[in-house]
């Protein structure tokens, strides 16, 4: 049998390494895995890479919805080629856009948006409020899961939280955690700080957790963003989920202080302490997912003095994981423990998540090899990174989508 195209590789899973193994494709999906023996319409080598499942990217923003409002920053087509150029084969895309993702029609509508112009799987979160709580049965037909936010302008009331659970019962469920209370008293004292991460402290995201924990009714609850170590223990406490992303696992305050709207993120960066505790428990399996939790917003945005709050990730995410293995000690097959296996498993993704015979050929291949970041390369619209200037030790060579491989090429210099 002669397949349509033949991947010959070090084969990567979350639980083992395989060398020089070759991966049969026919269409969209895996057909065949030996040691040797496979022939191919075509064939793809890939020496000196790791060959991964598909990177699965449970928090993204991209940005588009039908009002077009927000097309300056990020569109599907945009945003999905940025998540090709880092890897990422599957994006779900989180709901606070300008016509928010409150119901069954608007959700549809995104969709459509996204059949006629994305280049990689995208999957949609639907929003909880407290204005829709009858919708989110009628949701769930489109959604892959829900997103409550415990803070900012939709988020739900504290006193509705519990029935917001109950609502979304077994389904993912995707939680913002910083107490709002606390944020809003800290503005009112006098003399408030006019910098927006002394107003978004750690016991606000603390208080927040502490808040979901007393109501969690489901184990399919992930606690987005964790920016502070002492949020680890109680999560896992729990018994449910949590992600990381780089960005918190990568600068401190001391840069947000240097480069202010630039870095803004809510929650804001943390202590160096924070950052190294983080990186040591993503180390030992601790944390669940890795996420971009893409936020694209422009260079004249993130100059004002109330910048927006996000930084752009995809494009960079392959970079960063090969940081976290070249360079930080992180073995391969928690990288596709938390990059493919946990979310596809989380969002109930059956058909991907691993390579095995009968699953999606998604595949995500990371070459080692020495790359500096620039502006030049980015596919996101918003053509920028926090990375810019950083040098990380890999990039990604291919990302291959439902069998079709894409590749990539970057000025770098040999390790």
């Amino acid at each position: 049998m002669r397949h349509d195209l033949v991947v010959e590789g070090r084969v990567v899973n979350s639980w083992a390494v395989y060398n020089n193994v070759q991966i049969g494709i026919d269409g969209a999906f895996i057909t065949e895995i030996k040691k040797q023996g496979l022939k191919g319409e075509d064939t793809l080598k890939t020496p000196h890479c790791l060959v991964f499942p598909g990177f699965i990217d449970l928090h993204a923003h991209l940005r588009e919805d039908s009002s077009g409002r927000w097309n300056y920053k990020e569109d599907f087509r945009s945003g999905t080629d940025a998540a090709l150029h880092g890897g990422v084969t599957t994006v779900a895309d989180m709901p606070n856009t300008p016509l928010p993702g409150i119901n069954a029609m608007r959700l549809r509508a995104r969709k459509e948006l996204a059949r006629q112009k994305a280049r990689v799987d995208i999957v949609f979160y639907g929003l909880v409020t407290d204005s829709n709580l009858k919708e989110v049965a009628d949701m769930g037909k489109e959604a892959i899961g829900y997103k409550i936010f415990l803070s900012d302008s939709l988020r739900i009331s504290t006193e509705r939280l519990p029935e917001a659970i109950r609502a979304v019962g077994s389904r993912p469920l995707v939680v913002h955690c910083e107490d709002q209370a606390l944020i809003d008293s800290i503005a009112r004292e006098p003399g408030s700080p006019a910098d927006s991460w002394l107003r978004r402290p750690a016991q606000a995201e603390l208080i927040a957790i502490r808040r979901v924990l007393a109501c969690a009714c489901s184990r399919t609850i992930n606690i987005a963003h964790i920016s502070v170590y002492d949020s680890l223990a109680m999560i896992k406490s729990g018994g449910i989920h949590c992600e990381v992303t780089p960005h918190h696992l990568f600068f401190t305050l001391d840069d947000l202080k240097m480069r202010k709207g630039l870095l803004k993120t809510n929650p804001p960066l943390r202590t160096e302490l924070d950052r190294r505790l983080l990186l040591y428990a993503f180390r030992r399996g601790e944390i669940d997912f890795l996420v971009s939790d893409h936020a694209p917003h422009t260079r004249e945005e993130k100059a004002l003095e109330e910048a927006p709050a996000g930084v752009p990730n995809l494009d960079t995410f392959g970079n960063f994981v090969a940081w976290l293995i070249y360079s930080q000690g992180v073995h391969p097959s928690l990288i596709a423990m938390t990059c493919a296996h946990n979310p596809a498993k989380f969002l109930a993704l059956t058909d991907r998540g691993d390579i095995e015979e009968g699953k999606r050929a998604n595949l995500t291949i990371l070459e080692r090899k020495r790359v500096k970041i620039r502006a030049e390369q980015l596919r996101t619209k918003c053509g920028w990174s926090p990375f810019e200037g950083y040098e990380f030790p890999g990039t990604v060579r291919y990302t291959i989508i439902n069998g079709k491989p894409h590749a990539f090429t970057a000025a770098s210099d040999p390790l």
